[in-house]
Parts: structure tokens; sequence; C-alpha cells
């Protein structure tokens, strides 16, 4: 069974469908650079050598090809230089036999879950769904939704806790997702002989699968006509697939503008100043402790060797990020000048 990155991009993915569904984001029409670029050099604290930090998008609904993915400025010239490239653990398709069973373990506890929720993913007795919804079309929707394409005549039983995150877990795995940057880049260090590297193991990712869908953390600040509501536009958003493609080639477009500052006004509705404060806060589990946990492997790898590190372009961003994090480290983490 290949699970290959599926599990950061359903999270990505979740977290773009929500924005769109609240904001109808939109590609910014100015299209003036305002910021760095995705590549950045890691040098001094001894280093020898420079290495690199490159931040991917491995979000779905766009077909990434190589000529897009090195014409950002500088991307070709790093990796000529580096002797190993450090993706995240989704992109270990050479996982061992245990991780495989753990991530295989993982996707059973899913299911089950799916079949069996516990009692807290349980509709209160006396609570319907129809009169929480706004009219009667988005109950229809959602019905209709539910009903044949989440294949569960009895949907209802479960409140909406449940099924918000049930449509994570579908994103995951029932919507048809596009070429990501990171296969590009990794297709390509193979191709060019350089040692592909990790900087956390397979079943690290795993092991958030599925604590992370059935998270209800957020939801729970929300009264349940509020939930309702989210369940409807996401629900709506995954319909109308052309509004999901069209948000996604949006967003590589942006992506491929290789400026932090515009992807992060796509993404948040305001313009992004590096270092500043992450609107994610939610995500500490998927993006910042992960950092944390990211800085010794990259220390250690850009020691031994010129490295480039490619990981998501969001942890590239806010105060906890892997440029925030190396530079506590004592390393200079600077963007490389396009041309």
């Amino acid at each position: 069974m290949n699970f290959r990155h599926i599990i950061l991009p359903a999270i990505l993915l979740a977290s773009a469908l929500h924005i769109a569904a609240q904001n109808e984001s939109k590609a910014p029409e100015n299209n003036t650079p305002e910021g760095p670029g995705w590549l950045w050099e890691i040098s001094g604290n001894g280093l020898t050598q420079t290495s690199y930090l490159f931040g991917t998008c491995h979000g779905e609904g766009h077909n990434f090809t190589r000529e897009e993915v090195f014409g950002i400025s500088g991307l070709n010239d790093a990796m000529n230089s580096v002797k190993a490239v450090l993706f995240e653990g989704g992109m270990n398709t050479e996982v061992s036999e245990t991780d495989s069973a753990a991530i295989v373990s993982d996707l059973k506890k899913m299911m089950q879950w799916i079949k069996h929720p516990g009692a807290e993913y349980l509709m209160p007795e006396g609570t319907y769904y129809k009169p929480l919804f706004d009219s009667v079309a988005h109950f229809n929707e959602v019905n209709k939704f539910l009903t044949y394409q989440m294949k569960d005549v009895e949907y209802w039983k479960k409140n909406p806790h449940y099924w918000l995150a049930r449509m994570r877990f579908y994103m995951a795995f029932g919507i048809r997702r596009g070429t990501p940057v990171d296969v590009i880049l990794k297709q390509e260090t193979v191709m060019r002989g350089i040692e592909p590297r990790y900087v956390e193991a397979r079943e690290q990712i795993s092991g958030t699968l599925f604590s992370k869908f059935t998270d209800t953390s957020v939801i729970d600040t929300l009264s349940m006509k509020e939930q309702v509501k989210s369940l409807y536009n996401i629900v709506h958003y995954i319909i109308n697939n052309k509004s999901v493609n069209s948000f996604y080639e949006a967003l590589a477009d942006v992506y491929l503008k290789n400026d932090t500052c515009m992807f992060w006004k796509f993404m948040n509705g305001a313009g992004y100043v590096p270092g500043a404060e992450s609107k994610d806060d939610n995500n500490h589990e998927i993006l910042h402790d992960r950092n944390i946990k990211w800085i010794p492997v990259i220390r250690e790898n850009i020691t031994q060797c010129p490295s480039l590190i490619a990981v998501g372009c969001r942890h590239l961003m806010g105060p906890r990020s892997v440029i925030a994090l190396l530079r506590r480290e004592g390393y200079t983490v600077e963007p490389v000048k396009k041309e």
C-alpha cells in the first residue's frame, strides 16, 4: 500500500479549503515582488561550506513540472553544489517493514474510528441537523453528500465534530491529487546521483495521522450551528470540484512567484513580514513542533556535508519557523538573491 505524502497535503488542503470557504481567496492581482523567495543560504556557526533551505509546495490540485520548479531562481545552482537533499519523512518510500507496519496500524485505527466512533462523536439526543443549517438548500446539499457520497444513511447520528474530522480524512484520500514540488525534487535528486535523506522518519508522520484527523480542540470552541456552517462550506467546495481546482491552481501560481510575502497574503488575507506571528497556532503538532525536532537532524547533516533541506514552505514562516530556529542556533540564514 502506497501512502506517499498524503498526510501533510491533507492538512494543507483542509486548511486552505477552510480559508477559501471563509474568504473566497484569490491570487493577488499585484504580482510585484514583495519579499524573499523559497531558497535560503545557511552559513556561519562553524560551517565550512554553504547549505540551503528550500520551501516546497505539497498542496494538491496542480501538476508541477520540472520546468516550473527549476524556474525558481537559484535552485538549480544550489542542487549542483550539495551532496545530500533532506526531505520530509512522507517522501521516504524506502521505509522499513517496521515503519510500514506502523503506518498500516495507524490507518487501521482510523478505519475503526470511522465505523465505530466514541460517544463524544455522537449527536446529542433530540438535536437534529436540519434546523442548524442557514437554509434548506444548504441542508439538502450536505444531506445528499453524506448519504450518497459518504454512503452513510445514518449520518445524522454523528455530530459535526465527527463529520469535520471525516472531511479531513476524505480530502486526504478521496480527492485526486496533482504532482507536488517535493516529487519533482526527489526525482531530480535521484537522477543527479545526490543522496536523499530525511529530517524525520516516515512513521513519525504517520503517528500524527489519527490524532490530527480526529482532533476536535478547535471545533470545541465553536457552537453547533457554527460547526454545521463549516461542514457545509467544506462539503460545498468538495462538490464544486471546479472551485477547489481553481483555488489550487491559484495557490500554485502564487507559489511559483517565488515570494513568501505574496504567498502569505494569499493564504491569510494579509501581508506577511518574516518573523511575524503565524495565524496557524492550532498547527503546533504539524508545523512548529516538527520544526523543533528537525533542527538537530539538520545541524548534523549540514555539518557533515553541504545539504539542501527541502520542506514544506509553511515551515519557513513565523517566529518558530526553521529559519528562525536555525538563526537561534547561531547560523546565518539569508534568502538567495533573485536573478
